[in-house]
């Protein structure tokens, strides 16, 4: 018995429609499924962390010698420009819980110490940011900027 090979694409294509479209189906689905459960997730983050707010938050880690300003201004940061879109608590990880690849941490650090007034010193850690709390305090650890004197 021989196996004929398709002559032409358009004949290939009819022959594969089949196991073509079972391929995408089953990606669509994949993807509608994770989704989903990212939803979920979400929205029961939300309702388990309800009374959290940037003030709780900052004051929480201002009973541990936490800068209230800098733990703040970070809280407000995930939540506006990193678009974490339910309450933070400090444990949280970076990347798994928040979703920041290594791209938006570094992006986080070098703004956040901009704003704040501080040096961007990356030569400052000792081991890697995986929670909130490891980033305001790396945040807090950060030299100030020494002011420029208009006559310099």
């Amino acid at each position: 018995m021989t196996m004929v090979t398709p002559d032409t694409l358009t004949i290939w294509l009819r022959e594969q429609a089949w196991p073509i479209g079972i391929f995408v189906g089953l990606a669509l689905l994949a993807f509608l499924v994770l989704k989903i459960s990212a939803s979920r997730r979400h929205q029961a983050l939300s309702r388990e962390r309800e009374g959290v707010t940037e003030s709780t938050f900052a004051a929480h880690l201002e009973r541990y010698g936490f800068d209230p300003v800098i733990a703040a201004a970070t809280y407000r940061y995930l939540q506006e420009v990193q678009l974490v879109k339910f309450p933070i608590l400090p444990g949280d990880l970076l990347d798994e819980d928040l979703g920041l690849d290594s791209e938006d941490i570094n992006q986080t650090v070098r703004e956040m110490t901009n704003a704040l007034g501080r040096q961007y010193n990356p030569g400052l850690l000792h081991k890697p940011l995986v929670t909130v709390e490891d980033l305001v305090r790396m945040l807090q650890a950060s030299p100030r900027r020494i002011a420029q004197s208009a006559a310099a």
